[in-house]
């Protein structure tokens, strides 16, 4: 099949994290996938390059990076057209801004095969709904776009029980919702030897290091007053942090909670996909915060599959569905969504460390098994192959 994906976010962000990973399976098991994304620094011309054996294109873009990922700017949305109108097998449509919900719009013109994908609750009471200057705005996009490029597409691919909850409350059909979660990178992130990566990095010998990883830092405030707790017990504890904070805040935070500890919060920065794994392996255990918020409840974490990947336990609370994996495959703990259960958590491992190493290994055996991107992106082409099917005996 030829493929086409439409993604919003900056390239290398978001959910590009989710479509490359299952565009790179698709390739492997024979088919042709073109991706565009949205370019991270300006430029008067398409740029058009290979990840992974994927084809990935990113529009022209006149102006630097403002506040948010993608989604907005019209050069983007209108150079999309083109390359959309195109004579595809299928079309992949991840989220619902306007340079892919409004293009992919445009391809029902060719009557070419639609799949959207739904990995966050954006509006009505989602993500965005606190920057919306209205609930007004903020219904609108919610029934108009994000519920809208649902309703218009042939197959709608979900990451949670949460989001499917709310497509078949918007009329959405089981025969036309697919629940695949995100997978694993386990070819790229292996499990590693703590001594060499605290070299490289560096960070002490002998001492607990925890680690966060991610872009979107809504609950950054949650994780580090679970860590002063962990500092009671555990005083020379890092907290090591990886990743960019676009709102510059997240520095002000661990001063504001940790007063003079807050030293003990290194801030790595961004690494590379195939540089990950070394902070990943420098850790004792890997921290997934999540406020119960809906927006939470929804997600599935790409930071989930690089954390199994590593080969660490993780500790999350009980929010989304994450939480019942660690439960059920004890690859970690699942917590009450407090710091103060967060924190617990994080010592029981701590102070057990031959059963952490233990869900450590199971982690692994999930990563390279069910929760792989192979499995998902298997999953992904049955979803293709029907929808094409179904589409032709029309």
């Amino acid at each position: 099949m030829r493929i086409l994906m439409l993604n919003h976010n900056l390239i290398g962000r978001g959910s590009y994290l989710r479509c490359q990973p299952l565009a790179r399976e698709l390739v492997r098991m024979g088919h042709e996938v073109d991706l565009i994304t949205t370019a991270d620094t300006p430029r008067k011309r398409w740029d058009h390059g290979m990840d992974e054996g994927v084809r990935v294109h990113q529009p022209p873009r006149f102006r630097g990076v403002a506040n948010h990922d993608g989604g907005y700017s019209p050069v983007d949305i209108l150079s999309r057209v083109p390359m959309t109108l195109k004579k595809w097998d299928l079309i992949h449509a991840f989220e619902h801004r306007p340079n892919v919900s409004f293009p992919a719009l445009l391809s029902r013109i060719r009557g070419t095969p639609l799949v959207s994908d739904w990995s966050d609750w954006w509006t009505k009471g989602g993500i965005t709904t606190p920057r919306r200057r209205s609930a007004k705005i903020d219904e609108l996009e919610g029934t108009w776009i994000e519920e809208g490029s649902k309703r218009i597409s042939d197959r709608v691919t979900v990451v949670s029980k949460t989001l499917w909850d709310r497509a078949e409350s918007i009329g959405i059909p089981q025969d036309r919702l697919a629940l695949i979660p995100s997978g694993c990178p386990h070819d790229r992130i292996h499990p590693l030897s703590q001594e060499p990566c605290r070299r490289e990095l560096p960070l002490p010998l002998g001492i607990k290091v925890l680690t966060f990883v991610g872009f979107a830092f809504w609950d950054f405030a949650f994780l580090v007053k679970a860590f002063r707790r962990v500092l009671d017990e555990y005083p020379d504890a890092i907290l090591q942090v990886v990743g960019q904070d676009k709102d510059a805040e997240i520095e002000d935070i661990a001063g504001e909670v940790l007063g003079e500890s807050k030293g003990q919060v290194r801030f790595a920065g961004r690494f590379a996909p195939d540089r990950l794994e070394v902070p990943l392996g420098a850790s004792d255990v890997q921290l997934l915060p999540l406020e119960d918020n809906l927006a939470n409840r929804a997600r599935w974490p790409i930071k989930f599959g690089d954390y199994l990947a590593s080969g660490r336990p993780i500790v999350a609370p009980r929010v989304g569905d994450s939480a019942p994996i660690l439960e059920r495959e004890e690859v970690g703990i699942a917590t009450e969504a407090t710091p103060e259960s967060f924190a617990e958590g994080i010592l029981l491992l701590l102070n057990h460390p031959k059963q952490a190493k233990e869900m450590g290994a199971r982690a692994r055996k999930l990563a390279e098994g069910p929760l792989s991107w192979e499995v998902q992106a298997k999953k992904m082409e049955t979803l293709y192959r029907d929808c094409v099917e179904s589409k032709r005996r029309r």
